[in-house]
């Protein structure tokens, strides 16, 4: 199967960022592929079968999703008419600053986090379908965004990236507004758990509290927590350093950096507490993991 890469479409190494506004054909089928940046898709309009997971999902006009790495998926468009997508394609350190803000919003983890994971829920939608004005004002944006990527004008990136970040909020706060007139979906406690480890898994290098993560649930911090552990066997922070030291056992054995900034690198801010959690993981230092390693090589 097709894995494209974010090589062929980042042309710019501080400006991993890319947008397509891409016409499917009547009857047109896009074979299973997969990808390893991050994906939005807007559907602009028209009508889809849009394979993932397992799972075949109706598009239509107004349909937004977010497709994380290594997703595989497909399309098939409607024999009736074309289907006119825009396909906004980035990596995560797009907008780095910009996200430890972003995530401070929980509508924003919901909709652009927790909703991916849930599609392997069959009674889960993973696309989120806008109202008519909604519809407008995020093709507006992503067409604002389209017209600067395309002519590159002075200026552009940062027309770009204002832009971005609107289209973000904006459809963190839809998402979050539209939810409440809708049949709420069965989601288990056993899916919700699953869904924040792997957000866990994806962000321990960001700060990340039992509230926050324990309101994404609906549930109350003492409920999340006997859950989570019931899952992991691990409490939230326990389980958090354990990747964040896995993390950091890997950039030892494949870079030269130095332990300081190993450290800052997932997410310790005190280069003691970083040295006494690498201990208490693995039995040595950073230092002496480091020296051993070399003394094998």
């Amino acid at each position: 199967m097709t894995v494209f890469r974010g090589e062929n479409y980042f042309h710019q190494e501080n400006f991993p960022f890319h947008i397509d506004r891409y016409t499917i054909q009547k009857g047109e089928h896009i074979p299973s592929h997969t990808h390893d940046f991050v994906e939005l898709v807007f559907v602009v309009e028209g009508s889809a079968l849009h394979e993932m997971s397992g799972h075949t999902y109706q598009l239509v006009a107004g349909d937004v999703f977010v497709l994380e790495p290594n997703v595989y998926h497909s399309y098939t468009c409607s024999s009736e008419k074309e289907t006119i997508v825009y396909n906004v394609l980035f990596e995560a350190s797009f907008l780095q600053r910009e996200m430890e803000v972003l995530q401070q919003m929980p509508s924003f983890v919901n909709f652009f986090y927790l909703v991916p994971f849930l599609r392997k829920t069959q009674s889960f939608v993973p696309y989120h379908s806008l109202q008519p004005g909604q519809k407008l004002q995020i093709q507006s944006h992503l067409q604002t965004i389209y017209d600067e990527f395309r002519q590159r004008r002075e200026g552009y990136q940062l027309i770009i990236k204002t832009r971005w970040i609107e289209c973000l909020v904006w459809l963190s706060r839809f998402h979050h507004e539209n939810r409440k007139t809708l049949q709420p979906v069965a989601v288990s406690d056993k899916e919700w758990m699953e869904s924040i480890v792997n957000f866990v898994e994806l962000h321990y290098y960001q700060p990340l509290t039992l509230q926050q993560l324990s309101q994404l649930c609906g549930m109350s911090v003492s409920s999340f927590t006997a859950k989570f552990k019931e899952t992991t066997g691990l409490s939230l922070l326990d389980y958090k350093h354990a990747v964040q030291i896995r993390h950091a056992v890997t950039l030892l054995e494949t870079t030269d950096n130095k332990v300081l900034n190993i450290a800052l690198d997932v997410g310790f801010n005190d280069v003691s507490f970083f040295n006494r959690m690498f201990r208490k993981h693995t039995g040595q230092t950073p230092g002496e993991y480091r020296r051993r390693l070399n003394a094998r090589t």
